[in-house]
């Protein structure tokens, strides 16, 4: 990995692969509040003792490795992180702080709710940053999203409740009568019946909220090394 020049873009870089907000980092450390954390990613305030104690108390203390964040050299990582799957299909028993993992293609006119009801997850999904926030994991297939979701990644998506709650520098899984995506929205500056889906790699182009069967928020993302 590129050595990083300072702190603050490493930190940076680590909540890009765990895929986490600055807010919610913050609160996974323990912090009442966010600002302390957003002051050392901007610059303003050296990382104290009391970060790091934080930071290699927490969850991720057997992920990153403490001397690549503090000097840059090294990997960010302390080992290879493996996902770990779990089938008990036989036995009907959730490992504890797993998600279920289906292994089933998402077709477009088909809700992941009609896919869950219909199936039998291929395995649970555990021990990976983040993954908590998920409620069910599935494969991607496309390159779309590129690089930040690649083709073979896995994504873990939660429901939406309504269209007020929609963000646009947030990722989404989109299941119209026609096609299945996965993508940014933008909403129409005059149709508000209108969202516009966004990517890197294509032009964007509009889909009519009366032809979403249903939106699933991406809320975590593993790529393939």
């Amino acid at each position: 990995m590129k050595e990083n020049t300072n702190i603050s873009e490493r930190i940076l870089a680590l909540l890009d692969y765990l895929n986490i907000s600055r807010n919610v980092f913050a609160k996974k450390l323990g912090y009442e509040r966010s600002q302390s954390v957003y002051d050392i990613i901007n610059g303003k305030s050296k990382p104290s003792f009391d970060f790091f104690n934080k930071l290699f108390n927490s969850e991720y203390s057997e992920l990153i490795n403490s001397v690549w964040l503090i000097t840059g050299k090294g990997d960010m990582l302390n080992k290879e992180q493996n996902i770990v799957i779990e089938n008990n299909n036989e036995t009907g028993i959730v490992p504890r702080g797993a998600v279920p993992y289906w292994n089933l293609p998402v077709s477009a006119g088909q809700s992941i709710q009609k896919v869950i009801d219909n199936n039998k997850p291929s395995g649970y999904i555990k021990d990976l940053p983040g993954i908590d926030l998920a409620e069910n994991i599935l494969p991607v297939s496309g390159m779309s999203m590129e690089p930040e979701i690649s083709n073979g990644a896995i994504i873990g998506v939660r429901k939406m409740n309504n269209w007020e709650s929609l963000n646009t520098e947030r990722v989404y899984m989109i299941i119209t009568r026609e096609d299945r995506m996965i993508k940014r929205i933008e909403p129409d500056k005059e149709n508000e019946e209108v969202l516009w889906c966004v990517s890197p790699n294509y032009p964007k182009f509009k889909v009519f909220k009366s032809d979403i069967i249903e939106i699933q928020r991406v809320c975590f993302v593993y790529n393939p090394k």
